[in-house]
């Protein structure tokens, strides 16, 4: 027998409890069967035309989660607005719980629970800052762990490119400071994954404005070429901004660096790059441009751009990379 797709108009663009909508009548378990309803988490519903807008998953959050149920990971991080999920993809629904609190985990808890400073869970002296003693905060009707743990746990379960990727979108939206960020560091230097954290809070930039710049980044900084400058403005003779390169790499002379992520390849942002690209040609006479993409900073990828800004530059890099440090999350778990 198919299933009808019946869909009330009340629960168009809402999530909603499957159980609380079959108690009212507006549907039956057969009716929630049909492919029209997506279950976004365990007896969470929504219409599948609205399953992935950030609203509706949000409300999803607000109806699964417990009492002690904190939001974390990645989900957190949107919730703070330090990340969006890439086109094409949704939010991720990231739950965990304080590691002393009884009962059943969250439901498709991947997380391991949570150590939070200021609760029975970690009995040492405040450290006496309220950004560094405050692990929960209240954000959107749910428990959200706050910005700061939220980017220190992010960092420990990346490599370090990802972790500093992490770091630098916290520091650019003014999430997190990277004093207290290293303070916080500090102060659990116990625990797992905090050394790898630490480093990469020592090479964030608050300046990186995406993922993709901050991998081209970390390609000369770890090869051990000098720090390039991040987003810095280029003016012309009379004063007036001319554009601002993503790296400005420096040596006997210098080059600017161009990351080019999936929206320069709109017909508008072509266009706009291009005339850019010549008023900076223009005023700097002589500066190469060099252009790139993700597929330089996977693989043998980071060689060519090492080897490219040496030619332009005359720098040269004093440490060979190591791939591992460029490893990625799989992509259920991608920044």
């Amino acid at each position: 027998m198919s299933r009808s797709a019946l869909c009330p108009p009340e629960l168009v663009g809402v999530a909603f409890r499957g159980s609380a909508a079959v108690a009212a009548g507006l549907l039956t378990s057969e009716h929630l069967r049909a492919a029209v309803w997506v279950r976004l988490m365990h007896g969470i519903y929504a219409h599948r035309d609205c399953a992935d807008e950030p609203p509706v998953r949000l409300q999803a959050l607000t109806l699964a989660i417990k009492p002690g149920h904190v939001v974390c990971g990645r989900t957190a991080a949107w919730l703070h607005g330090t990340w969006q999920p890439r086109p094409g993809t949704v939010v991720p629904l990231e739950v965990s719980k304080p590691l002393l609190t009884t009962g059943i985990d969250a439901f498709g808890l991947r997380r391991r629970r949570l150590v939070l400073r200021g609760s029975d869970d970690d009995l040492r002296p405040r450290y006496g800052l309220s950004v560094l003693d405050e692990d929960v905060l209240e954000l959107a009707d749910v428990l959200v762990t706050s910005p700061l743990r939220t980017c220190f746990d992010l960092m420990r379960e990346r490599r370090l490119v990802e972790a500093v990727v992490v770091a630098d979108a916290f520091l650019y939206r003014g999430a997190v400071h990277r004093e207290h960020l290293a303070a916080y560091c500090t102060d659990r230097r116990r625990w797992p994954g905090v050394r790898q954290a630490r480093v990469a809070t020592s090479l964030s930039s608050g300046a990186a404005r995406s993922p993709g710049e901050t991998r081209l980044r970390m390609a000369l900084v770890l090869a051990g070429f000098e720090e390039p400058l991040v987003n810095v403005p280029v003016l012309d003779e009379y004063g007036d901004h001319v554009g601002t390169p993503d790296l400005q790499a420096r040596g006997r002379t210098w080059a600017w660096l161009e990351y080019d992520g999936a929206y320069h390849e709109d017909v508008d942002q072509r266009a706009a790059d291009l005339r850019r690209e010549n008023r900076l040609s223009i005023t700097a006479v002589g500066v190469p441009i060099l252009r790139y993409d993700r597929s330089h900073l996977r693989g043998d990828g980071p060689a060519t751009v090492l080897d490219e800004v040496t030619r332009a530059t005359g720098a040269r890099g004093v440490v060979a990379l190591d791939p591992r440090d460029f490893w990625r999350p799989r992509v259920a778990h991608a920044w």
